[in-house]
């Protein structure tokens, strides 16, 4: 069965950097020389881009009170950022799913949107209005329901499948143009109920020089059209961690670093799109278990604090594992994961809601409720 879902790449390299939206064929389809590059090392952070130099301290008491809003969310994937609303199953979005997060208890909903696929390839690059109109639509019904809006550019496959360095500021030129037409759009609803997140997972075409200069170039477009709106950035390597390095952060107070976490892979990762390994693999808890979860995130919180003196905030956008490991994993890696957020003050949004390849925890064809009540009150307790 060819479960459509969020494009991956199943990478051990990084802490942090492994996500339900890495590296595939553009279609929802993992891509098997990708899964198996022998060019991947696990453990290898490695890069010739120079790190990131230390900054003056930012005041960032508007972003961490963003984060603080966005709390304890959910991923809405496989709808806008599928190839149509409802091509991979998970869509379209209906205003009693939203209702039902927010009866759970949940604070945010982060909405994966692909633009690219709904823009023109010629300046002034416009978005269908139809389209800008659905995505709209949808915001309304999370913030109807009380829970924080995030939406991002995702898949942006015409940037990141072409690796011509020559080609770069022609993606970047037109990567803006889409950014001043949603900063527009919605520059009239509440800073405090919608947040935007620049670029979903870089790599490949989008090199940290090429997302350096996106950031340059399109963040001070948003800031202009809105000046109170917090601003997203994840990092290279699939919104890795380490990959803070080597990205340059804009002197803002009202943004948030946000990484994704599936690790480790061969666990969080297994299986996906519904086909569970014949050989499985389980997250027991144990001390070496926990001390792996734990180094990463006091790594990833002093690796930001010593960058970017002054508390950048962090949510991280994605995380989450499939059922392949069992229920009694995914709830053991779920709690240790809900605590530790806690403890550094780290918002988060679990990848994912319904129909995404085994990681979902809401059943939307049967019984159109939640299908994984042990892992929701791991999530919310």
């Amino acid at each position: 069965m060819n479960i459509k879902k969020t494009p991956f790449i199943i990478m051990a390299a990084l802490a942090f950097s492994l996500s339900a939206c890495g590296g595939s064929d553009g279609e929802g389809n993992l891509t098997a020389a990708q899964k198996d590059d022998p060019a991947v090392t696990p453990g290898d952070t490695s890069s010739s881009v120079p790190e990131t130099p230390q900054k003056q301290a930012i005041d960032y008491t508007l972003g961490k009170a963003m984060n603080a809003r966005i709390g304890k969310g959910i991923n809405m994937g496989n709808t806008f950022d599928a190839t149509c609303e409802s091509c991979w199953g998970a869509g379209p979005v209906e205003q009693s799913q939203v209702q039902a997060i927010a009866a759970a208890g949940f604070n945010s909903i982060r909405l994966p949107v692909r633009w690219d696929l709904e823009a023109g390839n010629e300046a002034p690059y416009t978005i269908t209005p139809e389209y800008l109109a659905r995505v709209k639509e949808v915001v309304g019904w999370i913030n109807a329901a009380g829970l924080v809006a995030i939406i991002n550019m995702h898949h942006h496959q015409s940037f990141l499948t072409d690796t011509d360095a020559a080609n770069q500021d022609a993606h970047i030129a037109r990567v803006a143009g889409i950014w001043q037409q949603i900063a527009t759009y919605f520059a009239d609803v509440s800073d405090q109920w919608l947040v935007f997140e620049l670029f979903n997972e870089p790599r490949e075409g989008v090199t940290a020089e090429a997302h350096n200069k996106m950031i340059a170039t399109v963040f001070p477009i948003i800031r202009q059209l809105n000046p109170g709106r917090t601003v997203m950035f994840g990092s290279n390597d699939y919104n890795a961690y380490t990959g803070i390095r080597r990205l340059q952060l804009p002197a803002d107070g009202n943004i948030i670093f946000t990484p994704h976490y599936y690790v480790p892979a061969e666990y969080a990762l297994q299986g996906e799109n519904y086909q569970c390994p014949e050989k499985i693999t389980t997250w027991e808890a144990t001390t070496s278990e926990v001390t792996k979860m734990s180094d990463d995130f006091a790594k990833m919180r002093n690796l930001a604090d010593e960058l970017y003196p002054g508390g950048l905030p962090i949510n991280i956008g994605e995380f989450g594992a499939t059922e392949c490991g069992g229920k009694k994993s995914r709830v053991l890696w779920v709690t240790q994961f809900v605590k530790l957020a806690r403890q550094y003050g780290v918002s988060w949004n679990y990848w994912g809601f319904t129909r995404v390849g085994g990681y979902e925890i809401f059943d939307k064809d049967e019984t159109n409720d939640w299908s994984d009540l042990e892992t929701l009150n791991a999530l919310l307790k």
